[in-house]
């Protein structure tokens, strides 16, 4: 596919122009929610809760393809569809993971202990996913040079997958509120007039936050459906939804919005952390459905239609065997989950591998009833990737791991950033697994824990300034980042229930996709998260 040549970006801005784009910037960005709780200041470990600072976001859209920005919205129903099907097929699911990474990683084990416990015995068969598939623009030409800019934006770029996250898939409401700013920045002030692209017409609007928003109100309203009652008697009956959160949260107005825009429908909302459910959580013993119930303290017994993780998703999270009962005890309950333990695992990165493996992926998709022509569209954003086992492609992978480790990624079981190991690091890394294992057998049975992932190539030449609040130890502003990486997202939310028929799939009972986050980068960090410091908020400007 030939796309358009990406321009030399951003334009260049006198210091006076930058001062008054990121001046108007960064108020729309604190009037309009785009914020975070700032670090804690030592000696205390938690955050202020009533004061904020803006999230960092990029001053100008970033330039990206039009027709690989529309492939990516235009394939994630189906995405949504497999991931749906692999959390529904227990053989695939055993194979995958039971058999694999659960021998060696310690949280994957834990997760399975708990799906393998409970998978036969559930009350709730329907299971909500909000999910995001994330891509990198790759340049089929470049051989990765730096200075090779011209072949790098010159109508050779492919869409290619990082990842596809099935829980905690953040941003929703951040990313929907930079993209108003920067349709905010063209309407108000035109970029001053410094690139003609940067109009309306190429900024696309977000749905990000209604997608999210329509799944957790489509659950909710199945749950109630369940029960036999009205909305107005939920609302009357103290039904919630549940937003299972990390104590001390400075994302919190990343997930806020998404709760007012549930409560704003009529649904009610409650936030807990796993200590605080745990010491509310009640399921009566005489209740066959295992309705879950919280005892809060201020709102008095409240009973619970949807359970939405926005913890849970790596092992930090879970401080011990209460934790974990925790979450063990809500997904046996009758709530729906978001996701269920089924769909976690089905994000684990070793199906990402799987799922790139010849013949893996189509019976999946035929069981889907999706044509051949999907399932090359899907196969057309994978990269290069293989297991680290004694699989024949394990060999394979493991020498290119250690002969041309410059070309590959090394990553974990892990979600949140800042778990892979990159290129030359590979093989010190691998050599410390095997010299810390008790035999050979050992540590190939360690790597397992392990994919590989070929590296994807961003075309170069494409910088931004990048709007940064000020801290205790730095000065916040527009810096330009004169070689910068972005990485997109899209959304979907879905929820199914399990046919328990592997020939007849899954049965959707609501489906939405669209949306999407731009997040972008310095090329020199490797990792992505806006969260944890590496990379901004962003908008396509489609080209």
């Amino acid at each position: 596919m030939s796309t358009p040549t990406l321009p030399a970006w951003p334009p260049a801005l006198s210091e006076e122009a930058r001062e008054h784009l990121s001046h108007q910037a960064t108020d729309y960005a604190l009037s309009h929610g785009i914020v975070y709780r700032p670090v804690p200041t030592p000696p205390s470990t938690t955050p202020s809760t009533d004061s904020t600072i803006h999230a960092p976001f990029s001053l100008f859209p970033s330039p990206f393809p039009r027709t690989l920005f529309n492939k990516a919205q235009s394939i994630q129903p189906a995405y949504d569809l497999l991931y749906a099907q692999v959390s529904s097929d227990h053989a695939f699911l055993e194979r995958v993971i039971g058999q694999s990474v659960v021998q060696v990683d310690s949280f994957q084990k834990q997760l399975w202990d708990i799906y393998t416990a409970v998978k036969d015995d559930l009350v709730q068969p329907l299971s909500l996913g909000l999910f995001r598939s994330d891509y990198l623009l790759h340049d089929a030409q470049s051989e990765g040079e730096a200075g090779n800019e011209m072949g790098s934006r010159s109508g050779q770029l492919e869409l290619k997958q990082v990842e596809f996250n099935t829980i905690s898939a953040s941003f929703g409401a951040l990313c929907t509120r930079v993209s108003g700013l920067h349709r905010h920045l063209s309407n108000t002030t035109d970029y001053l007039g410094l690139e003609e692209s940067l109009k309306a017409d190429n900024l696309p609007e977000n749905q990000a936050q209604d997608v999210l928003v329509g799944g957790l109100t489509a659950a909710h309203a199945a749950y109630i459906s369940q029960q036999g009652k009205s909305e107005s008697e939920a609302s009357t009956q103290n039904v919630y939804v549940l937003f299972v959160v990390q104590e001390g949260e400075r994302n919190a107005f990343d997930q806020r919005p998404l709760e007012h825009a549930v409560q704003a429908r009529g649904i009610r909302v409650v936030r807990q952390s796993f200590a605080e459910i745990a010491e509310r959580m009640t399921i009566k013993p005489d209740d066959a459905k295992r309705t879950l119930f919280l005892n809060h303290p201020v709102l008095g017994l409240i009973e619970i239609s949807t359970v939405y993780f926005r913890a849970g998703y790596g092992p930090s999270d879970y401080t011990g065997d209460t934790d974990w009962n925790t979450r063990k005890q809500l997904e046996q309950s009758l709530a729906i989950k978001c996701p269920s333990i089924a769909v976690q695992l089905a994000g684990a990165k070793k199906v990402q591998q799987v799922l790139a493996e010849p013949q893996q992926l189509e019976p999946l998709l035929t069981t889907l009833h999706a044509d051949a022509s999907t399932a090359q569209s899907l196969r057309d954003t994978f990269t290069d990737l293989y297991p680290l086992d004694d699989s024949p492609l394990g060999r394979q992978g493991y020498q290119l791991a250690t002969t041309s480790p410059e070309h590959y990624v090394l990553k974990p079981q892990r979600e949140g950033g800042g778990n892979n190991v990159y290129r030359t690091d590979i093989p010190r890394f691998l050599a410390e697994l095997e010299s810390s294992s008790s035999s050979s057998s050992t540590a190939v049975a360690r790597r397992q824990a392990y994919i590989l992932m070929s590296l994807i190539k961003p075309p170069s030449g494409l910088g931004n300034f990048l709007v940064k609040a000020s801290t205790p130890t730095s000065k916040g502003g527009a810096v330009l980042a004169k070689d910068t990486v972005s990485e997109l997202g899209v959304y979907g939310a879905i929820l199914f229930s399990n046919a328990n028929s592997h020939s007849h799939g899954v049965q959707v009972k609501h489906h939405q996709s669209g949306g999407y986050l731009l997040r972008t980068k310095g090329r020199d960090s490797d990792e992505g998260g806006v969260a944890v410091g590496f990379s901004v908020i962003d908008s396509p400007l489609l080209i």
